[in-house]
């Protein structure tokens, strides 16, 4: 047998398992658009409030999380053509809308909200905060990023590993650090 023999009769059970899922998740009321790979992702709650668009590719571990009562459209929606790794996780209460093809790596937390912290009360008495997070078309966000609500990142933006996002990603910016800011031209190849 050659290997490229090997690599398709090995393959197989893995599309076979992902055919499977999407079943699943699309009898659950996920909106699932034509070919979607999904790995061993983990949907909390209403998956009715999420849709992937065609193409998209979940890798193990990542966490879809979406809070309240069901929305007239999506909360969480991934863009075609969209690849996201392991680990990472969404965790939306307004609105966390990904572009097409965008490449998003390992342990990323994206949020669309924050928790309350006015003096006086109690904390876990106080309510969730949120605003919507947008991000746009090709984008490439690194590892263990974290992007915090009402972020919008533009199109062909690069968010460096490690980066903390908390304002807007100009179009085709490069982003690194904590807080996340723009690196110098001199820098850009770095990334």
């Amino acid at each position: 047998m050659t290997d490229t023999t090997i690599n398709r009769l090995l393959s197989w059970p893995v599309g076979l398992a992902s055919r499977l899922r999407v079943w699943t998740w699309r009898r659950l009321g996920m909106q699932i658009e034509g070919h979607c790979r999904l790995h061993r992702i983990r949907v909390p709650r209403n998956p009715w409030d999420i849709a992937l668009a065609d193409g998209v590719a979940l890798d193990d571990g990542v966490v879809l999380l979406t809070s309240g009562t069901r929305a007239a459209s999506p909360r969480l929606t991934i863009g075609a053509r969209s690849y996201v790794n392991r680990q990472t996780m969404f965790d939306a209460s307004e609105r966390i809308s990904v572009g097409a093809d965008c490449m998003i790596g390992p342990f990323v937390y994206i949020t669309d909200h924050d928790h309350g912290t006015a003096p006086g009360i109690r904390l876990a008495d106080q309510p969730l905060t949120g605003t919507p997070v947008t991000i746009g078309r090709n984008v490439w966000i690194g590892a263990g990023a974290i992007i915090l609500k009402g972020v919008t990142i533009g199109d062909d933006a690069v968010i460096a590993a490690g980066c903390v996002v908390t304002r807007d990603v100009a179009p085709g910016a490069r982003i690194a650090g904590v807080p996340g800011r723009p690196l110098t031209p001199a820098a850009k190849g770095a990334l």
